[in-house]
Order: structure tokens, then C-alpha cells, then sequence
């Protein structure tokens, strides 16, 4: 199989590049940025283009004549302007879907959505299926997910290609590199919020994420929505050190944000706030039954396993 790999230099990208080339499967890579480290094996060629430009994307797509498309490219909260958002995360995606609608040879195409889709919201329920309503409120990158998706599911017309939306939990393992991310500022801030304590988490172990998401690669019938996490959660306060949280009153936590996030202190846009008061927890049976998939590791256990080996910058404080 030859699959087309969009932000193949990104973290999920690259963890998947890497298994693919391991299992046997011809990948492309195309990133805006080259790989940080050479890929093991001879199955891979990169691409160095940017995904809002459509013509650069259309010729590796007449040229390359992929089997199977996944979609990680985005700008994953870098930029601080929501048009240029807007211009790389749905402009870049209009590009990608259209190139793969109007290549023969693609039959599947796999997106990588975000559990931040469903948005913070006050509800009766921890666990969230498939069917709960999508709220992403105002934040940028849960909004665009979602303007993602209604582009993907409009009628493909005679196309064969089945479309499939992977929203995926935080995904985390060895190779975890987001410095100013959630999962680095709960490995390394020397203090947190004591109301983040009661906060639930959700973390999918790279095993997990790479066994699964060759599993829908491989699947000749998938199509439509699935939520990708494992079968469990975790508790910020069982995870992290008693003594790293302190009091602080609820009303400065957001301005401090504002002023960390334009600084370019932390990567979390701060209308994304509303998560640690109303956290997103998938519930994925729905994927893992058709599979009869038995997850590797817990929540709690991938976010310890990843406490004590990731590929974050030694250098950075969080």
C-alpha cells in the first residue's frame, strides 16, 4: 500500500510514518518542514510543501498516485492569527481532500480530528460518543476540526474513496516533543492551579495510536466518525505531585493565560480554558469493538511511561 502522509515531520506524523515504513507500506511524506532524524528503512520519500498551496500538493498527488491519504497537517495552536489559522488548517485541508478526490487511485482518506471538536460544555455524562453535539464554543483549533470535517463528508460525488475522521485524545510516548504543551506543563510547571487538580485527563499511549490507526488504514469497509482513546482516563491530581498545586483565585488564572499565550510562553490558546472545567472524555468502543481491540496501556500509564522517557527539549522548563 502507498500512503500519502500529510505534517509527515509533525509528532503524529511522524510516529506514523515511522510505523507504516515498518510494516511494510510505501510512504510519502509531505511537510512544509523536513524531518528531524532519517527515516528507518527504504519506504519513505518527503516532499518538502506547504498544504495552501494547492498546486504544489495537486502535482505530488498526480505524481505519487497514493492508495491512501491520512491528514495530520495543521498548525496545532503555533500561530497567533486566526486567518492565517484559518488559511493553513481549512484552506490546506480544502487542498488535500480536493487533490485526493481528483486522484483515481485514492480509496481512502483518514483525518486527523481532535477530541477539542466536542468543545467545553457543561453535560450529564463524563464519557462522550460519537453522537454527543459538537460545541468547540471559541476555540480556534476545535472550530476549524470541525469546518475540517463538513468539507470531508460532502457528497464525493462518483469517487470511491472512503472517508474516515479519526478524533483523537492527546496522544503521548517516547517520541512526545510539544515543549509549552498540556502534557509538558503537567510533566514539568513547578506549580499548577490546585482547581486543575479534579480536572480529568485523557492521554493514548503511541502503541495504541499506531496499532489502531493501521488497523482503519487497513480496512476496506471503515467510513464515517470514530473517536480514538483508550478505555480509560485519568484524574490530574493522581498524576501529579501534591506539593505542585497551589491556590490561586479562579479570576486570574485566564488573564495569566492571555498574557503567557502572548508571550509565546505556553502553546494553549487560553478560550481553551473551559477544558479544565469541563473536560472532553472519549468514549471509543465504537472503534475498538470492531476491532475486538484490547488497549496496551491505561491513560495513567502512558502519561507515567511518558513522565519517564519522552523527546522533550532537556532544556525546556515546560
Amino acid at each position: 500500500m502507498k500512503v500519502l502522509v500529510t505534517g509527515s515531520s509533525g509528532y503524529l506524523g511522524s510516529i506514523a510514518v515511522s510505523h507504516l515504513v515498518a510494516k511494510g507500506c510505501e510512504v510519502i511524506g509531505l511537510d512544509m518542514k523536513k524531518p528531524d532524524g532519517k527515516v528507518d528503512g527504504d519506504g519513505f520519500r518527503f516532499y518538502e510543501c506547504n498544504s495552501t498551496d494547492g498546486s504544489c500538493v495537486r502535482d505530488i498527488f498526480s505524481r505519487e498516485l497514493p492508495d491512501a491519504v491520512l491528514h495530520f497537517a495543521c498548525s496545532m495552536n503555533r500561530l497567533r492569527n486566526r486567518k492565517e489559522e484559518f488559511g493553513m488548517d481549512v484552506g490546506g485541508s480544502f487542498n488535500v481532500i480536493e487533490a485526493a478526490r481528483r486522484t483515481p487511485s485514492v480509496r481512502k482518506f483518514v483525518f486527523s480530528s481532535s477530541a477539542a471538536i466536542y468543545g467545553p460544555a457543561a453535560r450529564s455524562e463524563l464519557w462522550l460518543d460519537e453522537a454527543e453535539p459538537l460545541n468547540p464554543g471559541h476555540y480556534t483549533y476545535g472550530l476549524n476540526k470541525r469546518l475540517i470535517e463538513q468539507m470531508l463528508f460532502r457528497v464525493n460525488g462518483d469517487h470511491p474513496m472512503r472517508t474516515v475522521s479519526l478524533r483523537i485524545c492527546t496522544v503521548v510516548g517516547p517520541r512526545y516533543s510539544r515543549p509549552k504543551s498540556v502534557v509538558s506543563i503537567l510533566l514539568r510547571l513547578p506549580f499548577l492551579p490546585e482547581s486543575f487538580s479534579r480536572t480529568s485527563v485523557q492521554f493514548l499511549h503511541e502503541d495504541d495510536f499506531n496499532e489502531l490507526l493501521n488497523l482503519v488504514l487497513h480496512d476496506s469497509e471503515i467510513e464515517g466518525v470514530f473517536n480514538l482513546a483508550p478505555d480509560s482516563c485519568s484524574v490530574v491530581g493522581e498524576i501529579v505531585p501534591p506539593a505542585r498545586f497551589h491556590r490561586f483565585p479562579c479570576s486570574a488564572i485566564k488573564p495569566v493565560m492571555w498574557a503567557l499565550w502572548n508571550l509565546r510562553m505556553v502553546n494553549l490558546q487560553p478560550a481553551g480554558l473551559g477544558f479544565c472545567l469541563y473536560p472532553v472524555v472519549l468514549d471509543s468502543k465504537r472503534l475498538a469493538r470492531r476491532y475486538d481491540y484490547r488497549f496496551r496501556h491505561s491513560s495513567t500509564e502512558s502519561f507515567l511511561l511518558t513522565k519517564e522517557r519522552n523527546s522533550l527539549p532537556p532544556d525546556a522548563r515546560f
